[in-house]
């Protein structure tokens, strides 16, 4: 059997919803962190990453770089792409729209302060929880599109779960979307994969630093010596 590999940072980051979807396909995979900046320097030394970009997803023999491109992957691998082309249309614009809302959880362990970031965090909720919450209704209450699972859920709820863990009652007054965040981590294979050792806590400090690290770049400026892994 191939071994499947997702070759990124030690934490969750861009890569974390291709784990969901690996995980929805039910496709047993390998964390592989990249922790040093000469790990970095010996990945793209492969040529595995035509962009020079972290993660890499390696899987049916292929090479795979933008996170965006590997759920695409990943939805027509398994099916999660609805059923006809207006269903695959709807689904690319909630991923996108998706997209821009769950970039306000990945940056949140870089604020200042957890305050900063719960505020960042319901500003941007309060922009597109309620397109989303009407989406739902519009297509009967359970999910995004065709009324069947799809990517557009997958990759909505994962960034929905982001937002919970810094704001637990964020979907007291959206209950379709609270419903479908459930019906989503309830599914057989993302359960098993948000249980399991594979799943990385939450970013915080510790994970800033090593990212910083690992990219040799600045650190935030709220943080202590800010430029400590800067080349001089």
């Amino acid at each position: 059997m191939e071994q499947v590999t997702l070759s990124y940072f030690r934490g969750r980051g861009r890569a974390e919803t291709t784990r969901w979807m690996l995980a929805a396909n039910e496709i047993r995979f390998s964390n592989v962190p990249i922790e040093s900046p000469q790990a970095l320097a010996d990945l793209r030394a492969t040529a595995k990453l035509p962009f020079d970009q972290m993660p890499l997803l390696e899987i049916d023999g292929l090479c795979l770089s933008q996170s965006s491109a590997m759920v695409r992957y990943l939805a027509r691998r398994g099916g999660f792409y609805g059923s006809t082309d207006a269903d695959a249309l709807w689904c690319d614009m909630i991923a996108a729209a998706t997209d821009d809302f769950s970039e306000t959880a990945k940056q949140a362990a870089f604020q200042a302060t957890p305050e900063a970031a719960r505020s960042t965090l319901q500003a941007r909720f309060d922009k597109f929880g309620p397109c989303f919450e009407t989406r739902l209704q519009s297509e009967g209450g359970c999910y995004c599109v065709g009324g069947q699972l799809t990517f557009a859920d997958i990759v909505l709820a994962e960034a929905l779960t982001e937002y919970l863990q810094w704001i637990p009652e964020l979907l007291k007054q959206t209950p379709l979307l609270a419903q479908l965040q459930a019906r989503v981590v309830a599914h057989a294979g993302i359960a098993s994969y948000l249980e399991s050792p594979q799943r990385y806590p939450i970013g915080d400090d510790d994970y800033v630093v090593r990212l910083a690290q690992v990219l040799q770049r600045a650190l935030p400026a709220h943080m202590p010596d800010a430029n400590r892994f800067v080349p001089g």
